[in-house]
């Protein structure tokens, strides 16, 4: 068979595979030569669309033709019907996530705020997936700093319990600190009976679902009666209540022309990048606003990336409303109701106002949507404005003071430290652009080394060192510096060299007379040296680390102990408690505050820590606090 023949071959199996397409609702997929899906679509009539990527009549844009150009083979699968295919597409488009299709910039698990309806004692949690258990989903939060701020002042305000007992199996012997500030009610001790409780978790409910009038209502009632009742310290707490409540509502903004639950999505595009935005209005007032950045290959229209926004959050939603309006009109409008109707369980209208107070409603959605665009352009552009900034006056007078073959954009400096021959650590500092990238610093503790000996100790860390990277398939810095002289700088070399390592750039930087050590010998720049000042940036802030590590080691051999007697510190806590602090003394006179924001600290930690040291201190061998 000729070339010729076999490159036909291909083109006549297609030919034949668009005669037999048939005239369905369905879903096709489009495959380049290495069989990969590349683009994923439904069809109300399979034939006919299908067809159309590969019709010579027609105009085409320049994107679309290049995604044309691509497809060598395609399946299809025929559905019952529009809303069946549209289910089926969007199944599709997770599993393989083609190239070609619109799709989500950054398709992260969103998290939700969760009320365990189905437990006794609901709790309130944080979750990142939705599950069938008969919990209450509140979601997805795109701002995790919004949904942080709700959950505080949810579970603060109606006293929701966030801890992880299983009540009432569970029982604890006192109330945690959530109680004693006010932001628990303490059904753990029965402090709070199951029916007393549950109407707090009732009314939470009703509240994130946008009832705020009606909950605040009810309380108003609640309150006179228990004021008429002479229970006037019930009726001081309900009115404080009452005035968080009042105070976040009025802080939600109230959309004219908009009655009840529902949700305004809008979409803006600029080129390949789209911003879609949810508005949830509950109660006439939007309670949370989600942003979506899109992005596509293809010169889609406004309508594909509505579909997809459509896609990306409804597939995702703990609660959609009886309503959602949309900014731009998608293709097949009826099979999306379904196919919304089916994900909340009751009927659900999808509406595309073209005129009235609606459309003003939805187009508030729009134009927070091309807010957010602009705003995301304007960072990337800022971004790539930074990245195309080569070198800095001190990288260029390194490069020629020291006559460097490559411009240093990247430094990596080396310190040892030890104190009176004991516990000897090093440490490594990692810069980029004249700027410290935290992410690769390392720190060591000498392993084969007796005594102080800084030679072999760096030795032995650049050997750690360099022998991961290697096997990591990376490349050192541009320029390496161990703090030491001519003593420090012939050993680093030889470990390099060992490893291969020739070409790389080295120096030795001695601190007292600031003399550098390099390939040529030795040299002194002028205390005004732009390069000598990022050298001295960098050997300090190496020797900083350095110093750090080795009170932490010094410590925690020393007096980390007593953490050890704490119920529930283990050895992560204990590091994380001794590296916030510096030491036990200070751990000891810490509020519970300042041990709360130590990370990897819960308020249950914090709790038995406190016990722990009130206990000690007034034991005959704790001493005074």
């Amino acid at each position: 068979m000729s070339s010729e023949s076999k490159k036909d071959q291909p083109e006549l199996e297609l030919e034949e595979k668009l005669s037999l397409l048939p005239s369905a609702p369905g879903v096709y997929l489009h495959k380049n030569k290495q069989g990969k899906v590349i683009y994923v679509g439904k069809a109300k009539h399979l034939t006919q669309r299908v067809r159309s990527y590969f019709h010579t009549g027609g105009e085409k844009d320049t994107k679309t033709l290049l995604l044309v150009k691509q497809i060598r083979d395609f399946d299809y699968i025929v559905t019952d019907n529009d809303a069946d295919a549209l289910v089926l597409e969007n199944q599709l488009i997770k599993e393989y996530r083609p190239l070609y299709n619109v799709r989500l910039k950054d398709d992260k698990a969103y998290p939700y705020l969760r009320i365990g309806l189905e437990e006794p004692y609901p709790r309130i949690s944080v979750v990142r997936r939705i599950v069938e258990d008969g919990a209450k989903y509140f979601g997805p939060f795109t701002n995790v700093h919004a949904m942080r701020q709700t959950l505080n002042f949810a579970a603060g305000a109606f006293q929701v319990r966030t801890c992880h007992l299983d009540l009432p199996e569970q029982t604890v012997p006192r109330a945690c600190l959530d109680y004693q500030i006010g932001r628990c009610s303490a059904p753990c001790v029965e402090y709070d009976t199951l029916e007393n409780y549950g109407r707090k978790v009732h009314r939470l409910v009703r509240f994130l679902d946008g009832a705020d009038d009606e909950v605040i209502s009810e309380l108003q009632n609640e309150m006179l009666e228990s004021s008429e009742t002479l229970r006037f310290e019930d009726a001081a707490k309900i009115r404080d209540l009452i005035a968080q409540l009042e105070k976040t509502t009025n802080n939600s903004r109230p959309v004219s022309g908009v009655q009840g639950n529902c949700d305004l999505c809008g979409v803006s595009r600029e080129g390949g990048d789209a911003s879609g935005v949810i508005l949830r209005v509950r109660g006439g007032r939007i309670m949370s606003s989600l942003h979506f950045l899109l992005s596509d290959k293809l010169e889609s229209g406004l309508d594909a990336f509505m579909s997809q926004l459509l896609r990306e959050y409804y597939i995702r939603a703990g609660d959609i409303p009886p309503v959602v309006y949309i900014s731009h009109e998608v293709e097949d409008q009826p099979s999306w109701q379904s196919w919304l109707s089916e994900r909340r369980g009751r009927p659900v209208k999808l509406k595309w106002p073209r005129r009235g107070a609606k459309k003003d409603a939805v187009q508030l959605a729009h134009t927070n949507a091309t807010f957010k665009l602009r705003e995301v352009l304007m960072k990337q552009e800022l971004h790539h404005a930074k990245k195309r900034i080569q070198v800095t006056p001190a990288d260029i007078e390194l490069q020629e003071t020291l006559d460097l073959h490559t411009t240093p954009k990247t430094i990596e400096c080396f310190d040892i430290s030890n104190f009176q021959g004991r516990e000897t650590v090093a440490s490594l500092v990692f810069f980029k652009d004249g700027k410290p990238l935290k992410s690769r610093y390392r720190r060591f503790r000498i392993k084969t080394v007796q005594g102080v000996d800084d030679f072999a100790s760096m030795t032995e860390v650049l050997g750690r060192y360099y022998g991961r990277l290697l096997e990591m398939g990376l490349a050192p810095a541009d320029l390496v510096m161990v703090d030491g002289g001519l003593g420090q700088l012939s050993r680093a070399r030889e470990v390099l060299g060992g490893y291969g390592l020739h070409e790389t750039q080295l120096i030795g930087l001695a601190k007292r007379e600031e003399t550098i050590y390099g390939e040529h010998g030795a040299l002194n720049l002028p205390r005004t040296s732009e390069a000598l000042k990022l050298l001295q940036r960098v050997r300090d802030e190496a020797h900083r680390f350095a110093i750090t590590y080795h009170r932490l080691v010094r410590d925690q051999k020393t007096t980390a102990s007593e953490l050890d007697l704490i119920p529930g510190i283990g050895k992560m806590k204990k590091l994380a408690l001794l590296h916030h602090f510096g030491s036990v003394k200070q751990i000891r006179r810490a509020t519970g505050n300042a041990l709360a924001e130590v990370r990897g600290i819960n308020k249950h930690d914090v709790v038995s820590i406190l016990e722990f040291f009130d206990q000690t201190s007034r034991s005959p061998e704790g001493g005074s606090r």
